[in-house]
């Protein structure tokens, strides 16, 4: 990664923010890192551009929780996958209700495969949000 990038995006440029995101996209998919290590920093940068509040930047941290969801399942950690779930879940209804259709459309699939009680998580974290 450029310094000059890295500089640019702890500044608070989003675009910058949201190139290094996409950068660690790529490498988590392309198996060019530790995966837990991987989606760690990737969940970190993707929270750092979403916090700016941009519908886009959210939706993008909603579709990485379940990347890293799906992995921890993969991994037989069950509970953790749930807990990303349900966050991308509340993330994903609050962009739908923002006027996202991408993430009207992703709350949707993800909704079709969802148990029971990682529905009732996801409404419990939205309460206490």
């Amino acid at each position: 990664m450029e310094d000059a990038l890295l500089r640019t995006a702890a500044c608070g440029d989003i675009e910058a923010q949201r190139q290094i995101v996409q950068m660690a996209i790529e490498t988590v998919r392309g198996g060019l890192c530790n995966p837990m290590l991987g989606y760690n920093s990737l969940l970190l940068l993707a929270r750092i551009a979403a916090s700016r509040g941009e519908i886009e930047d959210r939706v993008m941290l909603a579709g990485c929780l379940c990347g890293a969801a799906n992995y921890m399942q993969q991994e037989g950690h069950e509970g953790a996958s749930d807990a990303l779930v349900a966050e991308a879940m509340v993330i994903l209804e609050k962009a739908a209700d923002d006027g996202s259709e991408i993430g009207a459309d992703c709350l949707n699939q993800l909704i079709e495969n969802l148990p029971p009680h990682v529905a009732a998580a996801a409404k419990m974290m939205k309460e206490t949000a």
